[in-house]
């Protein structure tokens, strides 16, 4: 569920104010989420750390589930278009020199602590708590499309099924990077060998048949 989403659902909030403060809510639960964890993550947290009244929160947000779920939806939305601007500035460059430039993108931003602060969390959360494992679900889904979508075409013998295969394997290794990184500083020679060849797995799947 996207922010405008969200807002959407009350007339009253699609105010452009009432946006600003949306968002203002949604980076703060960001911050906190990604330092502090689920645990360290509460509707009162957050209007205390923008000192905003609890009741201002809720009125944008009814629960905590609810602000997440949106944080998350918010962060895929930024992704995507982050992905699409990368592939608009690039119209004159081939398939594979905007593939390679995405994957990059997402090395860069996997090793960011505000991106696998969170991600990490809602995975281990996703293990006992139902909400968690369908907003997994629900990233797992949206990240597979957008990775099929860069990988479809770069091979013509690639049928859709193995496309959507690799997709599959190069998520998975993103996901193994960000537990890695998350656990371990990227100045590690170890870790400046694992993303070049993560880089080079991603091209293999990508392009080999």
């Amino acid at each position: 569920m996207s922010i405008k989403v969200v807002l959407s659902e009350k007339p009253s909030f699609t105010t452009d104010k009432g946006l600003i403060r949306a968002q203002e809510i949604l980076f703060a639960a960001h911050r906190i989420l990604a330092t502090k964890g689920y645990a360290g993550l509460s509707m009162r947290g957050v209007a205390t750390y923008l000192q905003i009244s609890l009741s201002t929160v809720q009125h944008y947000y009814k629960s905590k589930e609810l602000l997440v779920e949106a944080l998350l939806s918010y962060v895929l939305d930024s992704y995507q278009r982050s992905i699409a601007d990368l592939i608009q500035s690039m119209a004159e460059k081939t398939h594979q020199e905007r593939f390679i430039a995405i994957m990059d993108m997402l090395l860069l931003e996997i090793k960011r602590p505000e991106t696998y602060g969170i991600y990490v969390e809602i995975w281990a959360l996703a293990n006992r708590m139902p909400f968690a494992a369908r907003l997994v679900e629900h990233v797992q889904v949206r990240e597979h499309k957008e990775i099929f979508k860069l990988i479809y075409g770069l091979e013509p013998c690639m049928s859709v099924s193995e496309c959507k295969l690799r997709a599959t394997l190069t998520i998975a290794q993103l996901h193994g990077l960000m537990l890695h990184f998350s656990r371990h500083s990227e100045a590690m020679p170890c870790c400046q060998h694992i993303e070049t060849a993560a880089r080079q797995s991603f091209i293999r799947l990508a392009m080999l048949p």
